[in-house]
């Protein structure tokens, strides 16, 4: 039985990477097919493009979950950049528009996203079923940005939810926990349309989620208020679309939703929406952050071709100043990147199975 269970999980798990990106145009492979003799931020280009972000204000008055979004606060907030295809540039654009909105108070994560769609489907019907098997909004939530510990809420157009924790991305082994349903979660739908009927041509549906900040604590520490940045993505699967679509907030430069590198930002500000502007405050210097996670991509290349991992001076396309910038302990199965930002005061550490985060310098 124990046998079965886990065959059964290691499927749905193998399902779950598929709703990362449902086609999308064709697989654009691996970038690291390129010549050894590119630079590696050329070579890696995909994966480091500078991802989108979005300053989250406070509600100005209380919210119905209803998935209408028609309070004064949903129509100031700033919508997203239209979605775009999850493999990025050089792909088709969507044929259907999807933008998001998101606000905070001291409770809630407001999430509230707008779908075109001519011929609104959804069939299931149970909780924590294949729900991306309709189509599907999806939403992933980094809340410390290191990479492993995220979570991933899903709805189909009847308002049923698919919600789970990951320890840390497939492509380092993680593993997922259906057991966790985000408590105190509120979630509306709302059509403009009629749900199910292909005879007639609709216009779109809206969701509307209020994820509370206690269910997406994992230590006691409130991640939830002003001047902090999240990452957050967003997907929108077109399953029942032949062939599958994937369209995203922030493309990942291939057909995987889990590699929280390349979700976008979200900073929330301590302003209520419609009134002063707030900049974007980035979690981490932007340079150093790049390099750390071009050669995470190049390593992950090099282990696959020699069945280990390589010291910086075996990586190709590094150069001299970018290896100055860090140090690196490798063994044949795993690695640390070390990189020191004095003007943080702070140690920037990556390892291998893509964990991020700062320490304190010594």
């Amino acid at each position: 039985m124990k046998k079965i269970i886990y065959l059964s999980l290691a499927f749905f798990g193998l399902l779950s990477i598929v709703s990362s990106g449902c086609a999308g145009g064709s697989a654009n492979g691996n970038a690291g097919e390129s010549s050894s003799s590119q630079g590696i931020f050329e070579k890696y280009e995909r994966y480091l493009v500078e991802p989108r972000s979005y300053v989250c204000y406070r509600t100005d008055g209380q919210l119905k979950i209803d998935g209408k979004l028609n309070e004064p606060s949903w129509e100031k907030a700033p919508s997203t950049e239209e979605f775009e295809d999850i493999s990025g540039a050089g792909f088709a654009a969507p044929i259907y528009k999807t933008t998001a909105k998101m606000l905070w108070d001291d409770d809630f994560l407001y999430v509230g996203a707008i779908l075109e769609e001519p011929n609104i489907t959804a069939k299931l019907t149970q909780r924590d079923t294949i729900i991306y098997y309709d189509n599907d909004f999806e939403v992933f939530i980094d809340p410390d940005s290191d990479g492993h510990n995220y979570f991933e809420i899903e709805v189909n157009a009847k308002n049923v939810l698919f919600d789970l924790m990951l320890d840390k991305p497939y492509r380092v082994g993680g593993d997922f926990f259906l057991q966790w349903d985000c408590p105190g979660i509120q979630s509306g739908i709302h059509i403009e349309g009629t749900l199910n009927n292909p005879n007639d041509t609709d216009k779109y549906w809206t969701v509307e989620m209020a994820i509370p900040r206690q269910a997406l604590t994992l230590s006691f520490n409130n991640l939830l208020k002003a001047g902090n940045t999240w990452r957050i993505n967003f997907s929108r699967v077109e399953w029942l679309k032949k062939p599958e679509e994937n369209w995203v907030w922030n493309a990942t430069g291939r057909i995987d939703m889990h590699m929280p590198d390349r979700w976008g930002y979200l900073h929330f500000s301590d302003n209520k929406v419609g009134t002063e502007e707030t900049q974007l405050v980035y979690p981490h210097d932007r340079d150093i952050y790049k390099l750390m996670w071009a050669i995470f991509y190049a390593q992950q290349d090099y282990k696959n071709e020699n069945g280990k991992y390589a010291t910086l001076n075996e990586l190709p396309g590094l150069s001299a100043e970018m290896k100055q910038k860090l140090t690196m302990e490798v063994t044949p199965h795993t690695y640390q990147i070390r990189a020191e930002v004095p003007a943080e005061g702070k140690v920037y550490i990556l390892n291998e199975e893509g964990y991020f985060k700062k320490e304190d310098k010594k």
